[in-house]
C-alpha cells in the first residue's frame, strides 16, 4: 500500500490540493494522527502539528520529530546548539531545520536563516510565522564569494535548486557571509549549518572576517552529485577542507554509514 506521502505526491496538483488535503485529513483523523493539511492564500502546503506548522512549496508529509532527530544525526555530530546560541543556517529551505533550532537555543538564542530560491523563502518565512519562532530571522539572499546577483535555478525539486546549474531562470541577491555577518550584527557563531548544492566552495572564499569568530561548522559538500554525473563543480569536498583547515578548524568526515548524499559532509571545529 503506497504511503500518504507517495500517494499525495502522485497526486499533488494546484487544482487538485484542497481535495488531497481533504482526503488525507479524514484519513488521518481515522488513524488518530495529529497532523493536519490545508493550503494557503498562495497556493503552498501548509502541515498542522502539535509544536510545528511547516509552510513548503511541495506536499511535506513529516513529523516534526522526524525533522528533531535529522537536525541531530545530520548537523549535531559535532556540536548540539544549547541556550543562548547563535546558529546560522544557510541553505534553510522551508525552514524545518530552522525551528529545531530555534527550540535548542532558547529565547536568548538567535537563529539566522538564509535561503536564496524566492518561492522557498517566501515558505521559511510562513513557517516561522506560524510557528511562532520569534527568535528566527530570515534573510533571502545566496551565501557566495563576494556581493551581486546569480541565476539560481527553479525546478520543481526545490531542495534541489542551486546557482551552479547552467540556465538558472531566477535571478537572486548574493552577499558574502563576512557581509552578512555585519549586516545582521553577530560577533560570533556557535553554529553555522551549510546546505547551498554546490556553492560552498564560494562560501568559504567569503568568510576571512569570520571565520576566527565560528565555534562550530557543519558543510554538506556535494561531490556525490558529480559522482553521479551533475558536473565536476559540484566536486567540492577537497577545497573546502582545505580552506577550513587554512583557517585553523580541525576537521573531520562523516563517520561511515548510512544514506550516500550523506558522506560528503564535512564537521569543523575551533576554539575561539
Amino acid at each position: 500500500m503506497p504511503s500518504l506521502h507517495s500517494f499525495a505526491r502522485s497526486l499533488d496538483r494546484p487544482t487538485t490540493r484542497k481535495l488531497i488535503a481533504g482526503v488525507a485529513n479524514r484519513i488521518l483523523a481515522m488513524r488518530g494522527d495529529a497532523r493536519r493539511f490545508s493550503t494557503d492564500d498562495a497556493g503552498r502546503w501548509v502541515n498542522h502539528q502539535p509544536g510545528a506548522t511547516f509552510v513548503s512549496p511541495d506536499i511535506f508529509t513529516g513529523f516534526r520529530d522526524q525533522v528533531v532527530e535529522r537536525v541531530k544525526d545530520r548537523w549535531c555530530t559535532g556540536y548540539t546548539p544549547g541556550e543562548g546560541d547563535v546558529v546560522v543556517d544557510v541553505g534553510a529551505g522551508f525552514g524545518d531545520e530552522a525551528l529545531i533550532f530555534s527550540e535548542l537555543v532558547g529565547r536568548s538564542g538567535r537563529v539566522i536563516a538564509i535561503e536564496a530560491h524566492p518561492t522557498t523563502f517566501a515558505c521559511l518565512q510562513e513557517t516561522v510565522r506560524r510557528s511562532d519562532a520569534g527568535n528566527v530571522e530570515y534573510v533571502q539572499c545566496a551565501i557566495s564569494d563576494r556581493a551581486g546577483v546569480l541565476n539560481i535555478s527553479d525546478s520543481a525539486e526545490h531542495v534541489g535548486n542551486s546557482v551552479l546549474v547552467d540556465g538558472g531562470s531566477v535571478p537572486v541577491p548574493a552577499r558574502s557571509l563576512d557581509s552578512l555577518a555585519d549586516e545582521v550584527k553577530i560577533d560570533r557563531i556557535d553554529l553555522l549549518k551549510v546546505n547551498i548544492e554546490g556553492a560552498e566552495r564560494d562560501m568559504v572564499k567569503g568568510m576571512e572576517r569570520i571565520a576566527s569568530r565560528i565555534r562550530n561548522i557543519v558543510i554538506e559538500c556535494h561531490d556525490f552529485v558529480a559522482d553521479a554525473g551533475g558536473g565536476d563543480q559540484f566536486r567540492t569536498r577537497a577545497e573546502v577542507t582545505a580552506a577550513l583547515e587554512a583557517f585553523g578548524f580541525k576537521v573531520n568526515r562523516r563517520p561511515e554509514g548510512g544514506p550516500h548524499f550523506l558522506r560528503d559532509l564535512i564537521y569543523a571545529s575551533r576554539e575561539i
